[in-house]
Formats: structure tokens, C-alpha cells, sequence
């Protein structure tokens, strides 16, 4: 037992947490495309990201799930449109709780195109002529979600594996 000098033994102290919470890193899963196409038409706003002629630009942007496919309507004058049609975007759409550190994450990739009236169109929700709808053909998509850290109480399992 540690002494102090000749007074007698170091008297225990009480260890104090020094973050916020009491929230424990969480475990990161891989979602599976079918998980991925569900997430990503629970949420109306995700964020589409692009290299044009200012450099890279990410934006918050309404849409619609078809088929395979992201839909966005815009002006036909936005930078958007005229940096991101028929080239290679990325588009995100999220949801995180941050008091428990528990959410997803869906990642789309693929070529942005002009297109005629798409069958599925997002509602604007911004003023002005939203008459141009842009359609991202899916190449690519991955999801991630984080669950609780191992021994946190789960109501069910189920509820981390569906939208």
C-alpha cells in the first residue's frame, strides 16, 4: 500500500469521469444494399457533392427514390446543374441521434444526368422553377451504421437492421 512519508497510508480518492457522458464508443456495421435503397427513402433532404468549375461543392438538396435511382429537380441556371450534369457525383443522405452516438450513413455514387420529366419527383421546397430534374444512375452505394457499444441494452436487435 502506498504510504505518505511517515503520516500514514495515501487515503483512496474518487475517480471522477472526465468526459461529458457516460456513452461508450459504439460498433460499426456494414449495411447491405437492400438496407441501404430502405434508409435512403426514410429521409428527405441529403447532401450532393460534386467537382466543378468553383472546385467541390457539397449541398443540401430534396429527392426522390426511382428505381435504382436518385432524382433532385433544380433550376436550369443553378450551379448544379450546369457542373453536374453528366459527370460523376456523390450523393449522402444521414440520420444520427447524438445522445445516444447511434445513426447511418448511406453513400451513393454515380453519373448525374439530365432528364425529362422523371417518374418519381421530389416536391421543391425552395421557391422558383425547380423544372429541371437531374437523375443519379447509381454505380456505387455503401451504408454504415453505428450500434451501441457491446453490453448497452438493446430493446431488440431487429431496430439496428431496419429503416
Amino acid at each position: 500500500m502506498p504510504t505518505r512519508d511517515d503520516h500514514g497510508p495515501v487515503p483512496k480518492q474518487e475517480v471522477v469521469p472526465v468526459h461529458q457522458s457516460d456513452i461508450q464508443p459504439g460498433r460499426l456495421a456494414v449495411l447491405s444494399d437492400p438496407e441501404c435503397w430502405d434508409l435512403l427513402r426514410t429521409r428527405p433532404v441529403g447532401r450532393i457533392a460534386w467537382s466543378g468549375l468553383q472546385g467541390v461543392s457539397i449541398i443540401p438538396v430534396n429527392y426522390a427514390v426511382s428505381d435504382d435511382s436518385i432524382v433532385l429537380r433544380t433550376t436550369p441556371y443553378s450551379l448544379l446543374a450546369r457542373d453536374s450534369a453528366d459527370r460523376e457525383v456523390a450523393f449522402e443522405v444521414d440520420d444520427f441521434d447524438v445522445d445516444t452516438h447511434e445513426g447511418w450513413s448511406v453513400l451513393v455514387r454515380g453519373r448525374c444526368r439530365r432528364v425529362h420529366r422523371a417518374t418519381e419527383r421530389p416536391e421543391p421546397w425552395v421557391t422558383g422553377a425547380r423544372v429541371l430534374d437531374l437523375q443519379v444512375e447509381v454505380s456505387s452505394l455503401s451504408g454504415r451504421r453505428i450500434l451501441p457499444a457491446a453490453g448497452h441494452p438493446l430493446q431488440s436487435e431487429d431496430e439496428f437492421f431496419t429503416a
